[in-house]
């Protein structure tokens, strides 16, 4: 045994080591990207004057933000600057480069290989902030001898989160140009504006999927960057065009191929659910149909069976609280224990007699631990939930119960089929709900039409459930047992429509009540037996063990105390659980977030 420990304090030791190494250093914030407008402007240099600003929303505390600029190796970032603004207060902050501080309104400015970083620390509570990073990208524009090309990743696939209302805008300083030809390159869709006359490129996207470039491809006259010292012999308006005219041929067949797919896929989809129809046809039933309430009218013989079974029969539910009251009931009425009210009814005394036949587990159980062997109160049987072993016990009754009644009233073949059934149409029908909630992450063009599908999918299962719900796994014999108890419950139920004296005396009533007790209809019955049974009920126990200070106290009481001792046993809610018996270009790279 001492070895076994050693060993799994040695394994958690280990653990906790590579936790270490393999977890991030940091923990980063938590926030949402709201807007991202960029704005070059192309200088007669070759350069980008570059504005970048980044609307950041943070549910929580953070510590600061931080920008990767990737560029080729020949290329440099200059002139940088961070400005801050509060966007609840429209508060401004000017950080100052610091590379030594990590506190404050500072900022670190930092190259590594061909990467350039900005990591601004200003502390958030939480909120809406507004970033703007300015800085200049030399050697941005190639010259050719027929244009000048810029082939920009303006927006770097290193952002984690997806970025909504992105704006992203290439500005030269001249207008009116002689030409001007721009393409976008980037995995969602958006809007592309390309002006001659005001000298301008924008590209718009609602939503920038996290991890994806937004990549701007544009030619214009080099008379707009004279002085750009990057130059290149040869022509390029030709094979850009048709490059660009090649990238949309493809593109557009990709598109094709893809709609072709989704399309197949959702007839796919469509189809699945046709499956069921196996399972629907297979699940007619078999076993012995119970008949409606109505049917079934009243059964004045007291059923051959316990209250609990009586209850599991009609609910269909592990027997509860009232069962077990019932059980208690039956055997005060059998005189093998007494209940004597305590405290003006607010609490019982139960107490075995020498006729006590312990054939009830639980009720040995609550005597023996709930009190001493003999006798028990409600008080003790709240102060043993509390110890914790009551719910086990609980539970040991109730699948007691559901044994007897699926060896005397179940077909176990039957039983098997419907377990079958079930499971196939769990699998089934759940394969294609997660199938086609999978779709919305990976179709572009057919979403709406999913929606559709799975609506269908829904509605298809729908009738094979009510199926599989109504096949009856039932004997002749559970039949019968069935409908005599829900009869007798009809009758207890419809108390007052007719007179008690004709179903019996005051004697045979007292047999019954136990099984009222069982149904919640103690009250009732009680109401109307001490209209009709007034004089006799005076020197009868069933005044003692039911009345009280008034009907159904007891009932209620120890339903109370038993619904709070299971809650005190189990931590949670003081029902029993209901287990049916019967029946699922560059800057690639870039990217940003937040600490």
């Amino acid at each position: 045994m001492k070895k076994q420990t050693k060993a799994r304090i040695g394994i958690s030791f280990l653990m906790a080591i590579l936790l270490l190494l393999v977890l991030p250093k940091k923990v980063l914030a938590d926030y949402d990207l709201t807007k991202m407008n960029v704005k070059a402007v192309v200088n007669s240099d070759g350069s980008l004057s570059m504005t970048r600003q980044i609307d950041y929303d943070f549910d929580d505390e953070a510590n600061g933000v931080y920008y990767t600029q990737n560029l080729n190796s020949d290329q440099k970032v200059t002139s940088q600057s961070v400005q801050i603004k509060d966007l609840a207060t429209g508060k401004t902050v000017t950080p100052k480069l610091n590379n030594s501080a990590d506190s404050g309104n500072v900022y670190h400015f930092t190259k590594s290989s061909n990467s350039y970083k900005f990591k601004v620390y200003h502390h958030v509570d939480e909120g809406k902030i507004r970033v703007i990073y300015r800085y200049k990208i030399t050697k941005a524009i190639t010259t050719y001898d027929d244009a000048s090309e810029l082939n920009f990743k303006i927006i770097g696939d290193g952002w984690d989160q997806e970025i909504s209302k992105v704006t992203a805008s290439v500005v030269f300083q001249k207008p009116n140009l002689s030409f001007l030809k721009g393409w976008v390159h980037t995995n969602t869709s958006g809007n592309l504006e390309v002006n001659k006359e005001k000298g301008q490129v924008t590209a718009t996207v609602a939503k920038l999927p996290e991890n994806t470039f937004l990549e701007m491809h544009i030619l214009f006259p080099n008379s707009l960057t004279a002085e750009n010292t990057k130059k290149k012999s040869g022509e390029i308006m030709a094979k850009t065009v048709g490059q660009e005219k090649q990238l949309a041929k493809e593109t557009a067949a990709k598109q094709k191929q893809k709609k072709r797919l989704e399309k197949i896929g959702l007839v796919v989809l469509s189809l699945l659910p046709l499956l069921g129809l196996p399972i629907f046809f297979k699940a007619k039933n078999q076993g012995a149909v119970v008949r409606s309430k109505k049917e079934i009218g009243h059964n004045y013989e007291i059923p051959p069976y316990s209250p609990a079974v009586a209850q599991s029969l009609v609910t269909g539910d592990d027997p509860d609280a009232k069962a077990l009251a019932g059980e208690l009931a039956l055997k005060a009425g059998h005189k093998e224990i007494t209940i004597e009210p305590l405290n003006k009814g607010k609490d019982f005394r139960y107490t075995k007699t020498d006729k006590y036949q312990g054939n009830v587990k639980l009720i040995n159980q609550l005597f023996k631990g709930a009190g001493d062997g003999t006798t028990f109160t409600s008080k003790g049987l709240k102060n043993y939930g509390k110890k914790g072993k009551l719910e086990k016990k609980v539970k040991a009754w109730q699948e007691a119960c559901k044994d007897q009644i699926k060896k005397q009233f179940v077909d176990p073949n039957l039983r098997k089929k419907k377990d079958s059934l079930e499971v196939a149409a769990v699998l089934l029908f759940g394969a294609e709900i997660i199938l086609t909630i999978l779709g919305f992450f990976a179709y572009d063009y057919y979403t709406m039409s999913l929606l559709l599908v799975l609506l269908w999918e829904v509605l298809a299962a729908v009738p094979v459930i009510i199926r599989i719900k109504n096949f009856s796994v039932l004997t002749e014999k559970g039949k019968e047992a069935i409908e005599q108890a829900m009869g007798f419950k009809n009758m207890l139920d419809d108390i007052g429509q007719f007179k008690l004296r004709d179903v019996g005396e005051l004697t045979l009533w007292e047999e019954i009540m136990p099984y009222a007790v069982a149904f919640g209809l103690a009250k009732k019955v009680l109401k109307q037996m001490k209209v009709e049974f007034a004089s006799e009920i005076d020197a009868s126990p069933i005044a003692y063990y039911y009345y009280g200070n008034s009907y159904g106290m007891f009932a209620t009481s120890f339903e109370s105390s038993f619904s709070r001792a299971l809650a005190d046993a189990s931590g949670g809610s003081g029902s029993f659980s209901a287990t049916s018996v019967s029946s699922g270009g560059f800057g690639g790279g870039s990217g940003g977030g937040a600490f």
